[in-house]
């Protein structure tokens, strides 16, 4: 029987689930993350909770975090029972870790709760990298990339640190009255190094820019729909698109992932029908398709005399496709002097791929995607974060799901939502960088200084309480004496 301590304790925990999930569920929400850890925290900062109450709060907050979001998704029963476990455990630990450390009430445990919660965020995509990087417990703040720029300088992790820091400092703000001056202090800094990281990064001007498209539409394979392997369907759904998108001074043109079934037999008829376009319209085509022989889900670039420039097979596969995995390979092309490189949906959730776009000084990218109506906004969500973290512009091209170019500052320059919008192509010209940036070259350094962090405040602590616990043995020792 719960007491109703417990059930409180237990609301808290949800409230802050809830709150930590809103954003991930609709993207304008995501400041509520940057106050909804406060709860929880308090809490755990109270020495007055046993740690069982705490240990409760977290599991009730990873179901306030999952939950909704996996009534939106709809994943497969196996997927959704694995991430419920995965989540509630994570929540659990952030629950009990920052108890610890803010019950130090020094502003090294803010700090170290910031690290703490870098180390289960990157652990929670890393460990279990169902879906990559858009596991992500910041992964809404790309609604917002003004703010995150300085992401292109840490990845990611850089937004959970200071969202986890910034919270574990107004609690013990509001806890620990003779510290709040230093308290406020830190934050000040904190965020002034923020914004000038931010104002850094978009004080940076290009070096060129290109006028690049996407062709998508919607394909569920019902007999009253346009089909794109049918002579109709292709003039329809991607001829006639790239002529629009051509004369209205598009230079990259980039199809939905799986677009096209090509066999052996006919793959050089299809060929011939893109270079036909191609040459035409006097583009590069960027073609996404299942190579039927090899099984593989492909994307090729055509230059525009018709000629296969080079073919890239998806590398990262969602848990229920059965395709050959690509080798992870990224190679780029050069249009009109910008480097563009290429991956396939699911990829561009995985930094590990989207790093040597970065690495490789990249440009522009494109990405063929399709989605689903449950997951195309959370897609895109990750998708805006790649652009931010590499500073390379996206083109991407979706089949069932949202077609979008997106600016290396995370700016949707221009976006169509195909279930809602029906077929169609988009054309923006995008600002092109060149150098590798700080995040490209490093990774996720954030994790490594957290681990460093963490293990020296947590060994201080115990050098501390040993001291202390001499200091007794000895006073004991005196007073018998």
């Amino acid at each position: 029987m719960f007491t109703r301590k417990a059930l409180v304790y237990r609301i808290i925990g949800a409230a802050s689930g809830l709150l930590m999930a809103a954003g991930n569920m609709q993207g304008s929400l995501a400041p509520l993350q940057a106050v909804a850890l406060i709860p929880v925290f308090c809490l755990g900062a109270s020495r007055r909770v046993r740690h069982r109450d705490v240990l409760s709060a977290g599991v009730y907050m990873g179901f306030g975090y999952i939950l909704p979001q996996l009534a939106l998704l709809r994943f497969p029963i196996p997927v959704t029972l694995v991430l419920l476990i995965h989540f509630t455990i994570l929540m659990m630990a952030l629950a009990a870790g920052s108890a610890y450390l803010l019950r130090k009430g020094t502003i090294l445990s803010s700090f170290a709760v910031g690290a703490l919660l870098v180390l289960l965020d990157w652990a929670n995509f890393t460990v279990l990298p169902m879906w990559g990087e858009a596991q992500s417990l910041g992964r809404c703040w790309s609604s917002y990339p003004y703010l995150i720029q300085f992401t292109s300088l840490t990845g990611i992790t850089g937004i959970i640190s200071v969202l986890g820091t910034l919270q574990a400092l107004a609690v013990n703000f509001m806890m620990r009255p003779k510290l709040r001056v230093r308290m406020f202090a830190a934050a000040i800094i904190l965020l002034g190094i923020c914004v000038a990281a931010n104002l850094a990064v978009r004080s940076e001007r290009p070096v060129d820019k290109l006028k690049v498209a996407a062709v998508g539409w919607t394909y569920t394979g019902l007999a009253n729909e346009v089909n794109p392997q049918t002579a109709e369907g292709f003039e329809c759904l991607f001829a006639r698109p790239v002529e629009k998108a051509a004369e209205a001074g598009a230079r990259l043109v980039v199809s939905g992932e799986l677009g096209f079934y090509i066999d052996k037999f006919s793959r050089g008829e299809w060929l011939e029908r893109f270079g036909g376009i191609a040459r035409r319209h006097n583009v590069f085509l960027v073609i996404g398709y299942l190579n039927a022989e090899l099984n593989e889900d492909r994307l090729l670039f055509m230059n525009p005399e018709g000629e296969v420039l080079l073919e890239y097979a998806k590398t990262y596969l969602i848990p229920f496709e059965n395709y050959h995995r690509g080798t992870g390979q990224i190679s780029f092309i050069e249009i009109e002097g910008v480097r563009a490189g290429g991956m396939v949906c699911h990829d561009d959730n995985f930094t590990s791929l989207s790093r040597k776009c970065g690495r490789g000084e990249a440009g522009v990218v494109v990405v063929p995607t399709l989605d689903w109506a449950q997951v195309k906004s959370a897609h895109l969500q990750s998708s805006i974060h790649r652009a931010i973290e590499s500073r390379y512009a996206v083109v991407r091209a979706a089949i069932n799901g949202i077609s979008a170019i997106i600016s290396s500052t995370g700016e949707v320059l221009a976006q169509q939502d195909h279930f809602a919008e029906g077929p169609g192509y988009l054309v923006a010209e995008v600002p092109v960088y060149e150098h590798a940036n700080l995040f490209s070259i490093v990774g996720h350094w954030p994790v490594v200084v957290s681990v460093v962090f963490l293990a020296v405040c947590i060994g201080r602590a115990f050098e501390l309480k040993r001291k202390s616990s001499k200091q007794k043995l000895q006073g004991k020792e005196q007073e018998n004496g």
